[in-house]
């Protein structure tokens, strides 16, 4: 058989033992995971005769991603290969924020964006940053920061910016700890921004 016979056939078992290799690929497969809201306390009494009008949030460059990110030293960002989230981050925050408002039974009416309803308030958030932080030799940290706008959506001016923050240490250098110090940070500051925002809409309701 001449050469130029036998390259076809040598390539042909070159990519069968190709596509061999990768059926027989032992990687685990990704984890995914989402966050939850925390459970509904006790819904105020007299919540404030407003609506309020919930924007999805915006993200930091970097942030709106399925990935779990990592922040290591030299603000390098990396993410964990073994776990993602079920949707990109941006809406897998707007769930839990857009939940925590309603919860709380605090307005009288929380709509999102895009809703038809006329609304009194509009909340705007801007996720600075929500990832782990890990020191050299350290334990890995949740960093969870938002920058928070309330506005008149009627007379379309600002009426107040504040800030919320969470830092929660993870228990252990593994990745559910991880995803459970995250869902911690979520929690407190989406409780934060609820708190916040009910003080900062009622102070302006009254001016």
């Amino acid at each position: 058989m001449t050469l130029l016979r036998c390259l076809p056939l040598v390539a042909g078992a070159l990519l069968v033992g190709g596509c061999s290799s990768l059926l027989r690929s032992t990687a685990p497969a990704a984890q995914t995971y989402v966050l939850r809201a925390d459970a509904p306390a006790a819904a105020a009494a007299q919540p404030l005769p407003l609506t309020l009008q919930w924007l999805r949030p915006s993200l930091a460059p970097g942030l709106d991603s399925t990935r779990i990110l990592l922040l290591r030293s030299g603000n390098r960002l990396d993410y964990y290969a073994g776990g993602r989230w079920a949707a990109p981050l941006g809406e897998v925050l707007n769930a839990v924020l857009l939940q925590t408002l309603r919860d709380s039974g605090q307005f009288a009416h929380v709509v999102s964006d895009g809703a038809d309803l006329d609304a009194d308030m509009v909340l705007a958030v801007t996720v600075r940053r929500f990832e782990i932080e890990q020191a050299e030799g350290a334990l890995p940290v949740a960093q969870a920061l938002f920058d928070c706008t309330l506005s008149s959506r009627r007379q379309q001016r600002p009426l107040a910016s504040f800030r919320v923050a969470a830092q929660v240490p993870a228990d252990a250098n593994r990745l559910s700890s991880v995803v459970a110090a995250l869902q911690q940070a979520a929690r407190q500051a989406a409780l934060q921004m609820q708190q916040q925002a009910v003080v900062e809409a009622a102070s302006a309701s009254a001016r």
